[in-house]
């Protein structure tokens, strides 16, 4: 990735390059039971010490294991353990999928028809680097109903809660904060997010379109960060990327109030983590098989301010 940020108000713009690789290793014994691990390696142009003033959720420089777990499907149940990707319908408004969950997940699906209907839940602690020991708690319901290839429409309903725990003082991010014991910054808040997701997927033509609307409100905002706690998020995604001349685009809007998520765990390909607007725009184009380069526009403005940060990216990535 190439990566260029511009308009910064209290230092010069950014331009630095970042090399990742995740090699991932499944041993898949049935169709109900694999046992898998996942490392990252990641070297840029910037170094470690920058990645906390540029509100980033990963490490410059370094290699680490992110996923290490088992998971078993016994039944219509669907059960984890360990470290891995984020198993609940989420935007990344509320949380970054680089970001991988430490804990016990399960979920229970039945099906009729063309609809299903399914219950799942998530137990995780400390996801964030640094002695992270927050704990996280989320239960959602997920209702699916059609055929992708023709009209398909997904909704999800899920509660968030989120207990800080010897969270580093860099984390707070954008959100609100005041002195505790000792003169320790912490939250104001705490975060008890109600969310609602709603996809539609349906072709256009040969290619394949995603809408998406996702609507958010933070029950545990407090003090002079009350009623500073709503979100949303609409995209449109038209096209995939895989096969040689492949292409597809993207627009995302998002209005994020300062306290209605916990910045320390949604995307950090928005420069602000909260108390922003802004747009992105994206277009991928496949260039060989499993390989595609792809262009991001972002252009963000803090609900404080009244001129729009802007940020550029380049990617160049084979999927395998």
């Amino acid at each position: 990735r190439y990566d260029t940020i511009e308009h910064l108000v209290f230092r010069p713009d950014i331009e630095r390059a970042r090399f990742e690789a995740r090699p991932e290793l499944d041993l898949v014994a049935s169709d109900r039971f694999r046992i898998g691990a996942r490392a990252v390696a990641d070297w840029g142009t910037d170094r470690n010490t920058d990645n906390d003033p540029n509100f980033d959720n990963y490490r410059s420089r370094g290699v680490s294991l992110d996923r290490y777990f088992v998971e078993g499907k016994p039944g219509p149940f669907d059960l984890k353990a360990g470290s891995f990707a984020m198993p609940l319908l989420a935007s990344e408004m509320l949380w970054d999928h680089d970001i991988q969950t430490l804990g016990v997940a399960a979920a229970w699906e039945t099906r009729s028809g063309d609809s299903s209907f399914a219950i799942a839940g998530l137990g995780a602690r400390g996801p964030q680097r640094e002695g992270d020991r927050t704990r996280v708690e989320a239960g959602q319901i997920i209702w699916r109903s059609g055929d992708p290839n023709r009209f398909e429409v997904e909704a999800a309903g899920s509660f968030w809660n989120f207990e800080p725990d010897h969270l580093k003082v860099v984390f707070i991010r954008q959100n609100y904060s005041e002195f505790g014991p000792g003169g320790v910054p912490g939250f104001i808040s705490k975060f008890q997010i109600a969310d609602a997701l709603l996809r539609f997927h349906f072709p256009l033509g040969t290619a394949p379109v995603q809408l998406s609307f996702d609507g958010l409100k933070n029950f545990g905002s407090r003090g002079e960060a009350k009623g500073d706690d709503k979100a949303f998020e609409a995209n449109v995604t038209v096209g995939t990327v895989g096969t040689p001349g492949r292409v597809r685009g993207f627009y995302t809007f998002q209005y994020v109030e300062r306290e209605a998520v916990l910045g320390a765990y949604n995307t950090d390909d928005w420069w602000f983590h909260t108390w922003y607007r802004g747009h992105r725009f994206g277009l991928a184009v496949t260039i060989l098989p499993e390989t595609f380069i792809q262009g991001t526009a972002m252009y963000q403005e803090r609900l404080d301010r009244h001129f729009f940060l802007k940020r550029y990216t380049a990617d160049l990535v084979k999927m395998f």
